[in-house]
């Protein structure tokens, strides 16, 4: 057995004594206690009592792929891995086909080396939580993917308000919470040229695990989806994989998306005083809402309304 076995082991949340592990895995007890170092250095978080063994900090049910209804598709699901965008994106290169054909999902039960947006690290422990990329190569110019951000993020705000999840909302451009907390991250990443073709990965990373959350370190308030339903991943994988095939397909077909109407439903920062971070400025106003492009609006304080582009600031909510 490796080391995937052993954290499938840990998966209940009980204790495990070292020697039942032992005979569990056919090994030593020295051997479990180099195992187990070795998922620790990973950053799983393992608890020891002398008189009860060990134990992971949270349970967990391990993904299974046969619950992933994606309607054919071949999702890869890996147990750890640097990164699902990668994945993904590497997915797409080798199957060297059109759209649809070429479209992609990778799944992980941890990343080691996920990343946010402006190169921030993305938190990833093993089986807590939703981290999944979708990719595709597309016949069309990366203009054409200028408001894809905000549209999934209403996809993921949609699929976990159907399951439950109350008060769901989406900061612009790239954020979900719920009651005001943040609940998941989306990171999409273009290659290509401005009109004609273009790569695409769309990452997602949804905490679903609240006792899994390091309770250091995190400068804002976070939550996770089992404070609200038991609803496994996979169910929320396979919904969100279709809504974002959707998307892809109708951006390929050139049909404009309802974003505005949508995005007033879902908008967490309307009407909210914020702060505009553009380099070492920092402006503040009030927000409201959407152009038609996607760029965040603000009523500055002298009264004028600007218009700010997702890679050029960052916003918070005062």
């Amino acid at each position: 057995m490796d080391n995937s076995d052993l954290i499938n082991y840990f998966s209940d949340g009980e204790w495990h004594s070292g020697v039942q592990l032992a005979e569990l895995l056919g090994v030593s007890r020295a051997a479990i206690w180099k195992r187990i170092q070795k998922l620790e250095a990973i950053g799983l978080r393992i608890e020891r009592e002398q008189s009860k063994g060990y134990r992971l900090k949270y349970s967990f049910d391990p993904l299974d792929k046969a619950l992933i209804k994606a309607d054919g598709l071949d999702v890869q699901l890996n147990a750890i891995t640097g990164s699902t965008n990668t994945d993904a994106q590497d997915a797409v290169v080798e199957k060297k086909g059109q759209w649809p054909d070429n479209f992609s999902v990778v799944l992980a039960e941890q990343q080691t080396a996920g990343r946010g947006r402006r190169g921030r690290n993305w938190l990833s422990p093993y089986g807590a939580n939703l981290y999944m990329s979708c990719a595709a190569a597309l016949p069309v110019g990366a203009a054409s993917l200028e408001t894809l951000s905000l549209e999934v993020g209403i996809s993921v705000a949609q699929v976990l308000e159907a399951r439950g999840v109350a008060d769901v909302k989406v900061k612009w451009p790239n954020d979900v919470y719920a009651d005001g907390s943040k609940l998941a991250g989306i990171l999409i990443e273009v290659d290509g040229d401005l009109s004609s073709q273009c790569n695409v990965v769309i990452g997602i990373g949804i905490n679903f695990t609240n006792s899994s959350l390091p309770q250091e370190g995190i400068d804002q308030p976070f939550t996770a989806v089992d404070q609200y339903t038991d609803v496994r991943r996979e169910e929320v994988a396979t919904a969100l994989i279709r809504s974002i095939y959707e998307r892809l397909d109708q951006i390929v077909l050139g049909k404009a998306s309802d974003l505005l109407s949508e995005w007033e439903r879902y908008d967490f920062l309307a009407g909210k005083p914020v702060t505009v971070f553009l380099g070492a400025l920092e402006i503040e106003g009030v927000a409201e809402g959407l152009d038609g492009r996607g760029n965040i609006q603000v009523r500055l304080r002298d009264g004028t309304l600007r218009t700010f582009a997702g890679g050029e600031v960052s916003v918070r909510a005062k």
